[in-house]
């Protein structure tokens, strides 16, 4: 079992913003992989604005929108499937965002959404539930204003699930929910494609797997996912053979009547 060690979530050449936050504070709303480091990834393509609305699905216990809140001054409906909305309610009062952070508890898949009412939407480490679904994107932009940004960010295998089968260590340990995990070139495709959205782009950080383990260590204990990692690790290349991959897209401007 290895000692939780919360001082390396600081890392501020690399994550400056996520860095001011406190590493004990984070871990206690622990999810999964560091929120925060994947959001301040996005940041800079989503440009936000104070005042703008954004949509956060799947933040967990809320550390996502309370970053999205405090860095940008944006106005957040945080909508998660597992938490309360008392339990969310704490987490923003605690951090003083709560005039910010509307907490919303429901399923992103049948959730009454306003048409055009947000500026961006994001997803950090939640989108594998339900992305994949090509039905799925088509419906979700129709909240976004025209011009407005989608970003997210989940695991992702350089080769995909399909044409090579994952290391039977992460298929045992994930199980099915590995099958989502497809590589930054097939993410692009299907988001632009299914969203109809543009300027899209996919990447996964040349970091990410390392990022992961770092996180993992930072958590301590026993984690499935330890022995995942670094076994990925072991098979080298670039982009890593596993992490998270970033995706970001805008929704056109409807086309001017002649």
């Amino acid at each position: 079992m290895i000692i939780p060690s919360p001082e390396l979530l600081l890392l501020p050449e690399r994550f400056p913003r996520s860095s001011r936050y406190d590493p004990a504070w984070l871990l206690s709303l622990d999810m999964g992989p560091n929120p925060l480091w994947q959001l301040e990834e996005l940041w800079d393509d989503l440009a936000l604005q104070p005042g703008q609305r954004v949509l956060d699905l799947g933040p967990g216990r809320g550390a996502t929108s309370v970053f999205l809140a405090r860095e940008a001054g944006v106005a957040v409906d945080a909508l998660d499937l597992w938490i309360t909305v008392e339990e969310a309610a704490e987490t923003y009062r605690a951090m003083g965002v709560e005039d910010l952070v509307t907490p919303r508890q429901g399923d992103i898949r049948t959730a009454d959404l306003p048409e055009q009412g947000y500026d961006a939407i994001v997803s950090l480490d939640a989108w594998e539930y339900f992305g994949t679904d090509v039905y799925f994107l088509r419906r979700l932009v129709t909240a976004l204003k025209p011009g407005g940004v989608l970003g997210f960010a989940t695991p992702s295998l350089r080769d995909d699930p399909y044409l090579v089968e994952p290391l039977p260590l992460l298929a045992e340990t994930a199980g099915f929910e590995v099958l989502t995990w497809h590589p930054a070139e097939w993410w692009a495709k299907h988001t632009a494609l299914t969203g109809g959205l543009i300027d899209v782009k996919a990447w996964v950080p040349t970091d990410s797997l390392d990022l992961w383990q770092r996180w993992d260590e930072a958590v301590g204990g026993d984690s499935p996912m330890r022995k995942v990692v670094a076994d990925y690790q072991a098979l080298g290349g670039r982009p890593p053979a596993l992490g998270l991959v970033h995706v970001v897209g805008r929704k056109p401007y409807a086309a001017r009547k002649s």
